[in-house]
């Protein structure tokens, strides 16, 4: 069950930063559609896994996909401060490839 915890907040997340995507422009677009992509490969990745939701790694992960997720929220209107973004979507996906072992 922890598994699907890590990989429905992955996935949760994942989709926000589609929808920021599609607000983005440039390089910015471009940067979130590869983090989505690899949130979504890391929550395929959590799934197959019997993961320990005790340990300090997997804390940290959600942690840090919770603090991206938070902070993208809807994604209904542009997000004024997009690299902050961007940068808290890295720490959540460095998070959960120290939990998941990718």
């Amino acid at each position: 069950m922890d598994s699907h915890d890590l990989a429905e907040a992955t996935t949760g997340l994942a989709s926000r930063v589609n929808n920021l995507a599609v607000l983005a422009t440039g390089d910015d677009s471009r940067t979130l559609m590869e983090q989505q992509d690899e949130l979504a490969e890391l929550a395929m990745a959590a799934i197959k896994q019997d993961l320990d939701a005790e340990s300090a790694s997997y804390k940290s992960a959600m942690s840090a996909l919770n603090d991206a997720t938070q902070f993208i929220g809807d994604a209904d209107k542009k997000i004024s401060n997009i690299s902050k973004g961007i940068s808290l979507v890295t720490n959540a996906i460095n998070a959960v490839k120290k939990v998941v072992g990718a």
